[in-house]
């Protein structure tokens, strides 16, 4: 978009070429098939501009024709062309309305040089804020009408005041609904001496306003037209989420804070879905209705984006630190930039109400967009979460995600962090009491031949009134029997070890501090070397008997008696490849016990029946030919192409279910139940790999990619497995009834 280029352009079958001269060959431009979208619009001096909207690039490809006719015929012939290659009978042609024609196109990239634009910035920056600043700007805000949505005036008592906006004050108020009820209300006050301009600006929230109806947005009452003009709006006692947040930050934890986020995320998602952009998304912005529940509010700046795909903004105060590059470069919004917002405004979330890059002026926050640099991660914020967030500030508008992508992923790292919650506060519920100090009147007598010294502080281990003490020269022999968790070297004082159970049972001498506590940093480091070493050769050893044990389930398993072969073989074969598949993630059986007599009532599971027209036992080799091919090939595949084969096992799955149903109501009733309970199960099983694999899709590009792999094979795994039960139950049930004959080999 930094240049024109005069060509003779040819239209044809082969697409759109271009020729800059008669000698040289037509040069591709664009095919047919990319071409999503075709655009005329007027300009300057009875020209026009051809604007083609292409796939895989954001930005359109624009040819300026010398008049509006002549763009106009040649949208025509492009048109007919794409319809005709692609079968369709949909045009392709957008009609703009008039007064959207009207409108200034994007912008060029501005020619100053960085610290130009910089200086530009800053001579428009109100002195009385340092969150909103002006962007200076030519054109003019385009009016809209405001229609009437007026409430009596007297029906509003005003009370105290809540803070100031814009136009004027904030009340807390009583409105009187015409049933007689009493609800507790804000009320935004305008100025009388305010233009009518600003006036329309101060109505056009309230306009908006009226025509969202989500749980999560601020509600609106009514307004009063009067002078001065009121808004009416549901009134929240817990106030702005920013002030809530440091307020409760000691006793807000991360699955709440993810909660905030996800709430606000589906309002978004809301305004994504009616195309109007918010444009001022921050926690100053958001209202907390309930400890559990929030809702966006402050639509002042809020904008219908129609058929335009974009709002271009007039001379108006705007959130430098929140905005995304284009919107600070080209006062461009689209839900691609409220996506940005959104991602800052979780930074502020999980930062308990910090303003994002306090540490900068307002004219330096595009150089560092532009450098590269993002805000860094809060310390609470869980990895997933940020790696989210870097997502949404992605350079490119058109590489941030959707709002409803963020409601999906944000619901699925609330899930895991309530998991991982309950998970903490079981586990420390089972915790041994922490090493504490014990207090002055519980320290008991010292013996007699130990007068002159004095309990150690940390003591106190298993109770806070059992004291033990180990000579000192065992201690001094072992030096082991002291906890490293007391030494660290500096480098690593902002990572302290956890305290796990074995460190808390760990004996401590009287005077262990005379001879065990480290003369410097290289002896601390030493003996905290040491100690990891121990820990390694501890899992080394684990590791080696778990090897071990495999081995021998493996032994045992050749020297049991050979179990009566499936007719038809093909399962048991299938079944061994899929479990040694997936033996690395699943880790080594337990051992079974050894079998010492023979009791066989009936056929075994696995019974050698005759296979001929059994539709159960075909659709399970089919479903565990299925995970077999995820196995193989999930580390292949993009992420985006995960559900392919994931769609395929749930399309066996469907399969096998079918089968059973059909011949459940002749199988006897006692094993119905046992039967029914496993297609449950299965049901259950599907539910939890699509789980697995959509947390496999999000994390693809983080750490957690191998681990979200192995959890994804895991689950398929277990839903053969399953699968096979399902087999064997029904198997059980025919032989039950008769339906069923040996196979005769």
């Amino acid at each position: 978009q930094g240049w024109n280029i005069t060509v003779d352009l040819v239209i044809g079958p082969k697409g759109i070429r271009q020729m800059t001269s008669k000698e040289a060959k037509p040069t591709c431009l664009a095919e047919f098939k990319h071409i999503k979208s075709i655009k005329c619009s007027s300009v300057e001096e009875g020209r026009a501009v051809l604007q083609l909207g292409l796939s895989g690039t954001p930005q359109s490809l624009a040819i300026k024709t010398a008049s509006l006719a002549e763009a106009e015929n040649m949208a025509d012939l492009i048109d007919g062309y794409c319809r005709l290659q692609g079968g369709s009978e949909t045009s392709l042609i957008v009609f703009p309305r008039r007064e959207r024609e009207k409108r200034i196109s994007l912008p060029q990239i501005p020619a100053p040089h960085l610290e130009e634009r910089h200086s530009a910035l800053s001579d428009s920056v109100s002195v009385d804020s340092d969150i909103y600043a002006e962007i200076p700007d030519e054109s003019s805000r385009p009016r809209s009408g405001v229609q009437h949505y007026g409430i009596s005036r007297e029906d509003v008592t005003l009370g105290r005041i809540l803070g100031e906006g814009f136009f004027g004050e904030v009340y807390e108020g009583i409105y009187t609904t015409p049933k007689g009820e009493r609800v507790n209300v804000a009320v935004k006050t305008c100025k009388k001496d305010c233009s009518s301009e600003n006036k329309e600006k101060f109505l056009s929230e309230a306009v908006l306003m009226k025509k969202l109806d989500h749980p999560h947005i601020v509600k609106l009452i009514g307004i009063a037209e009067e002078e001065p003009t009121w808004i009416i709006m549901e009134l929240y006692p817990y106030g702005e989420l920013g002030q809530y947040l440091e307020q409760n930050k000691h006793c807000l934890a991360v699955p709440t804070l993810v909660l905030y986020a996800l709430q606000i995320s589906k309002a978004l998602a809301y305004l994504e879905a009616i195309n109007c952009v918010h444009r001022d998304i921050a926690v100053r912005n958001i209202l907390v209705a309930s400890p559990e529940c929030v809702k966006l509010g402050d639509f002042g700046l809020s904008r219908y984006i129609e058929d335009e795909e974009y709002y271009k903004a007039s001379i108006t105060r705007l959130p430098i630190k929140w905005m995304s590059p284009e919107s600070i470069n080209f006062r461009r919004f689209t839900t691609a930039s409220d996506v940005w917002m959104f991602a800052v405004c979780m930074w502020e979330i999980l930062s308990y109400g910090k303003q994002p890059f306090f540490w900068l002026e307002n004219k330096d926050v595009i150089g560092v967009l532009e450098r590269g640099d993002r805000l860094p991660k809060p310390d609470l914020c869980p990895p997933v979460l940020y790696t989210l967030m870097t997502r949404c500030w992605d350079y490119d508008p058109s590489e941030r995600p959707k709002f409803k992508d963020l409601v999906c992923s944000l619901s699925d790292i609330y899930l895991m962090e309530k998991e991982l919650a309950k998970e903490q506060e079981r586990n420390n519920r089972h915790r041994p009491p922490k090493i504490m100090e014990p207090p002055a009147f519980q320290e008991p007598p010292p013996k007699p031949s130990r007068h002159k010294y004095k309990p150690p502080p940390q003591s106190n281990l298993l109770a806070p009134k059992l004291q033990f003490q180990v000579p000192e020269g065992l201690c001094a022999s072992s030096p082991a029997l002291t906890s490293p968790i007391e030494y660290q070297s500096p480098a690593n004082s902002l990572h302290t070890p956890p305290l796990n159970r074995h460190n808390v049972f760990k004996r401590h001498s009287m005077r262990e501090e005379d001879f065990l506590r480290p003369s410097s940093r290289e002896e601390a480091q030493k003996l905290w070397e040491m100690e990891r070493l121990k820990m390694r050769q501890v899992l080394d050893k684990q590791q080696k008997q778990m090897v071990e044990d495999y081995q021998w389930l493996r032994q045992e398993e050749k020297s049991l008696v050979t179990r009566p072969r499936v007719c038809g073989s093909g399962w048991s074969d299938s079944f061994l490849s899929l479990t040694d598949g997936v033996a690395e993630f699943t880790g080594p059986p337990q051992k079974p016990p050894r079998l010492v007599a023979q009791q066989s009532i009936h056929p075994a599971p696995t019974a050698n029946l005759d296979r001929t027209d059994d539709t159960v036992y075909s659709n399970v080799m089919d479903l565990v030919r299925a995970v077999l091919q995820l196995k193989n090939e999930i580390s292949l595949l993009p992420p985006e192409e995960y559900i392919l084969v994931v769609k395929n096992v749930g399309l066996s799955l469907r399969k096998l279910i079918g089968s059973v149903d059909e011949i459940l109501p002749i199988l006897p009733a006692a094993s119905r139940t046992e039967i029914e309970g496993t297609q449950k199960l299965l049901n259950k099983d599907l539910a939890d790999l699509i789980n697995k694999m959509r947390l496999a899709q999000q994390n693809a590009v983080t750490s957690l990619s191998e681990e979200c792999k192995r959890q994804m094979l895991t689950a398929s795994h277990t839903l053969a497995v399953d699968a096979k039960n399902l087999l064997d139950a029904v198997d059980q049930a025919k032989v039950q009834a008769n339906l069923v004959k040996l196979c005769l080999e």
